[in-house]
């Protein structure tokens, strides 16, 4: 009860949040249209330090309303063949005085999911390799799924004195998931992190401790419109419980689940601001448990409810983060640069039986860049280039299974825009998609019995020989942009194709139709 009480107290500063997005949205149009249609890069930057305000000031406020599908052909087992979302985001930085400055943002998606099998969660494998946490509930049958997710974010920097800067956030997720085919799983999944960080500046030097709060908690209920079909003879719909990578359970109870977990994040960073330079360097760390409950109810002698909640399994995660920030006006070229390294180390352990597993290890070095500029024509080019370099490693010892994939992505692309009249633009863009795997191991030897793991035949080794296959992409993006007033009107089409570039992944899935994958999305933005 305490804890929902949490949710609902923070989901009422919902609309305080969203009037200071549309006070900064009032007063920031005096900007000129160019100088707001920045990248992504430096977006997110400003966008998770507003104080950059106080050194280079910048309003800027979007809103988008897009409609995406996305047809997969070949893809992690655990994801759906195909989905449509239709997403508003609205987005943001103001300087309110030259002691105030706010960013937020407000983001809603309603996505429909075809064919999703061997999941009875919200989450996929469509982005990552793993479902986060291994304990949970699956079956074979492919289901559609209506998924909602609505997202809050707010941030306030405060300089009271010129040697002190300081930056107070919050930010709230809730999201729903409902499948419509035996069996029927329901999800509630609630979100919410409290994050500051205090600095002290000297000059052009600025150091900064930090801190964040984070409660996660989700349910998942579910249940049967025909519960005579939850036997192991009707083997698409009966339902397993899966531990670790492939350690499975059947005959176990399923009706409500809940997951659980909430900790700190600490770190520290330094930031040097002049006039055409922002740099930043930081590290974070974070540790916590995220714990798995099983739920039974019953009835008692005064014919009451009563609910027992039974602490079964968790999963440590230990988390290490480095980063830094740069942008850069260089002769009328901006420059806008990211990199990122995380080191994870994921374990689980079973309260009820009093054994660990499962050990997943994973790290990332990610590298993300943007430089733009303009001509005599006042028409923009914009290069980006990002680099990803990838190592994941899943042990499971009760399976004994060992699977390794290291791994290197590259994405290039180049955009020019086009002047058709002193208010119109036209934007071409050309994106290259590369993905290459370095290092792969998978090794796998059945010790409990000769028969077939449903979990290592049909999930682990299809993903990972998705994950082992070369493949290369291509994203064709069309932009119209229209000044009007105050304000610009853009519409965009982007389509992207993804090629297996390897054969392994058809020796896995003999089913696959060997077509491309398939991203198309339509999108209406409004800068002001």
């Amino acid at each position: 009860m305490h804890h929902y009480k949490n949710i609902h107290s923070f989901y009422r500063c919902f609309p305080v949040l969203l009037l200071l997005m549309v006070h900064q949205g009032l007063f920031s149009q005096e900007n000129r249209m160019d100088s707001i249609d920045i990248s992504t890069v430096e977006k997110n930057i400003r966008l998770e330090n507003p104080y950059l305000s106080f050194f280079h000031p910048l309003d800027f406020s979007m809103t988008t309303f897009s409609y995406t599908v996305n047809k997969q052909n070949f893809k992690r087992v655990q994801s759906p063949e195909k989905s449509e979302a239709f997403n508003f985001n609205s987005q943001g930085v103001f300087q309110l005085s030259p002691k105030i400055a706010l960013s937020g943002s407000l983001n809603a998606v309603r996505e429909k999911e075809y064919a999703v099998p061997f999941i009875l969660t919200d989450e996929r494998t469509t982005n990552q390799s793993f479902i986060h946490n291994p304990s949970y509930y699956y079956a074979p049958r492919p289901g559609d799924w209506l998924k909602q997710d609505y997202n809050i974010y707010g941030v306030m920097a405060y300089r009271p004195l010129n040697f002190l800067i300081t930056q107070l956030g919050v930010e709230g997720n809730f999201s729903k998931a409902y499948r419509d085919a035996d069996p029927r799983p329901k999800t509630d999944h609630y979100v919410y992190n409290v994050f500051s960080k205090v600095g002290i500046n000297w000059r052009e030097h600025t150091l900064f401790v930090k801190g964040k709060y984070f409660n996660d908690y989700k349910k998942n209920d579910i249940m049967y419109v025909n519960l005579n079909t939850n036997v192991p003879s009707m083997d698409s719909v009966y339902i397993r419980y899966n531990e670790g990578y492939g350690n499975q359970y059947k005959g176990e109870l399923y009706s409500s689940t809940e997951y659980k977990s909430d900790g700190y994040i600490w770190g520290g960073e330094y930031a040097f601001n002049n006039k055409n330079i922002h740099f930043s360097v930081g590290y974070d760390y974070q540790y916590f448990i995220e714990r798995f409950y099983r739920i039974y109810s019953y009835k008692g002698t005064d014919n009451r409810e009563r609910r027992v909640y039974n602490k079964y399994s968790g999963l440590r995660t230990d988390k290490h983060r480095i980063y830094a920030g740069f942008l850069g006006k260089f002769n009328g070229y901006n420059w806008a640069s990211k990199i990122d390294f995380r080191d994870q180390l994921d374990d689980n352990y079973n309260y009820a039986l009093q054994y660990k597993t499962y050990r997943l290890h994973q790290y990332q070095l990610a590298w993300n860049n943007s430089l733009s500029w303009f001509n005599s024509g006042n028409e923009s080019q914009k290069i980006h280039m990002d680099l990803l370099y990838g190592r994941n490693r899943v042990k499971d010892i009760s399976v004994v299974l060992d699977r390794e994939i290291n791994y290197l992505q590259y994405d290039l692309g180049y955009e020019k825009e086009f002047r058709l009249n002193p208010s119109d633009k036209l934007a071409l863009g050309l994106e290259q998609y590369l993905y290459i795997p370095v290092r792969k191991n998978f090794s796998y030897l059945p010790y409990q019995s000769t028969r077939e793991n449903i979990f290592v035949q049909r999930i682990a080794i299809p993903d990972y020989k998705y994950d082992a296959s070369a493949k290369a992409g291509l994203t064709i993006n069309v932009k119209y942009k229209m000044d009007r007033k105050k304000i610009r009107y853009e519409i965009e089409g982007v389509v992207t194709q993804n090629w297996l570039a390897s054969r392994q992944y058809k020796q896995a899935v003999p089913d696959y139709n060997g077509n491309a994958n398939i991203i198309a999305s339509f999108a209406l933005k409004v800068f002001y």
